[in-house]
């Protein structure tokens, strides 16, 4: 069975003060199954020709075969999901999150939607929807960290630190074992929410903790936490 990437994180806003520059990514892959495999040969062929297209970074003939095979097949989430994605290296966030909503309209579990339909939401300042969206990844699998991560990025924008390192926590009791980079990650958030309360200490504890993971931390932070 064919795997599929599909971007699970990727941040470009700015938390005032302490990330970087809106231009900068930092990009998560997740290779997972497909959800919907199609039941018409039609669909799939052209989900294959898309997929081809879309590795080729032919983004806009990728979404052209990624339609024909939904409207051939139209329970096929997997030509939904990597039609969104191909309309967000586009930077068309509207198109990806109308073909992100119409595939959790056919398969509600769909978490690697569920993800990207929330990091959609924060690109539009949208946060209320995207809380709504992390908060279902956390009901349907409370093993994945991406829904509490993506929850403390929230609040820590929100300046909701007690909330945000609540979360922060969460994600890195997932992965301290599993993915220690992405626990790190975590450490960080909550070192950073310990920081925006004024509490240095408990910041550096935190910030110390995520370099052990091999969490790059900026000269900036560094010097906040060490004053």
């Amino acid at each position: 069975m064919k795997i599929k990437c599909i971007i699970l994180l990727f941040l470009s806003f700015l938390i005032p003060g302490y990330c970087n520059s809106q231009n900068n990514y930092n990009i998560r892959y997740s290779e997972q199954k497909l959800n919907s495999p199609a039941t018409k040969a039609d669909a799939m062929r052209f989900y294959n020709i898309g997929y081809r297209e879309f590795e080729k970074e032919n983004y806009y003939s990728a979404i052209k075969y990624y339609k024909k095979a939904i409207q051939i097949d139209s329970n096929y989430t997997d030509a939904m999901d990597n039609c969104a994605l191909s309309f967000r290296r586009l930077n068309n966030l509207d198109s990806t999150e109308y073909y992100y909503r119409l595939s959790l309209r056919k398969l509600p579990t769909n978490e690697i939607a569920l993800n990207n339909l929330g990091l959609i939401y924060i690109y539009k300042n949208d946060f209320a929807s995207a809380k709504v969206a992390f908060k279902k990844i956390i009901k349907i699998n409370p093993n994945n960290g991406e829904g509490p991560y993506s929850l403390a990025e929230i609040f820590l924008r929100e300046r909701n630190n007690d909330s945000a390192i609540i979360y922060s926590l969460q994600a890195y009791e997932i992965w301290k074992v599993s993915n220690p980079p992405y626990a790190g990650d975590a450490l960080y958030y909550a070192g950073l929410g310990y920081l925006y309360k004024g509490d240095t200490d408990k910041a550096k504890e935190y910030i110390d903790r995520a370099k052990s993971f091999g969490k790059n931390v900026s000269p900036d932070i560094e010097k906040e936490i060490n004053e």
